[in-house]
């Protein structure tokens, strides 16, 4: 998290830097609306709306990994337990084999 933080600030600081060295006027025509205002806040804002855009481009990759990673631990929880199930399983029948196996044989009754 630190390092995110410091990242941030180097980034901040580097705009106040970038704004401060374009100051000179651009002026942005749009359809029907005109702004005017310094270089560096028009490449800033062109650089905000080209972030969102990307982020709202990513968006549905974003959704889609998180309900398939969802879905990937429900089925991992799932099959943990089946397998706990059939580890207890095995685990009664071995036992079972054990003790069939140590039991004592009653000799076969002879008829007669």
């Amino acid at each position: 998290m630190q390092v995110f933080l410091i990242i941030s600030l180097i980034l901040a600081v580097l705009a106040i830097i970038f704004a401060l060295q374009n100051t000179a006027s651009a002026s942005v025509i749009f359809i029907v609306w005109t702004f005017n205002g310094s270089l560096a806040l028009v490449l800033l804002v062109a650089l905000a709306a080209g972030i969102l855009i990307s982020f709202l481009a990513s968006l549905p990759t974003l959704i889609r990994d998180r309900l398939m990673i969802s879905r990937q631990t429900r089925k991992l929880a799932e099959l943990e337990s089946s397998l706990a199930e059939y580890q207890q399983k095995i685990g009664n029948l071995q036992k079972e084999v054990a003790n069939q196996a140590n039991a004592p044989e009653t000799p076969p009754a002879k008829g007669g």
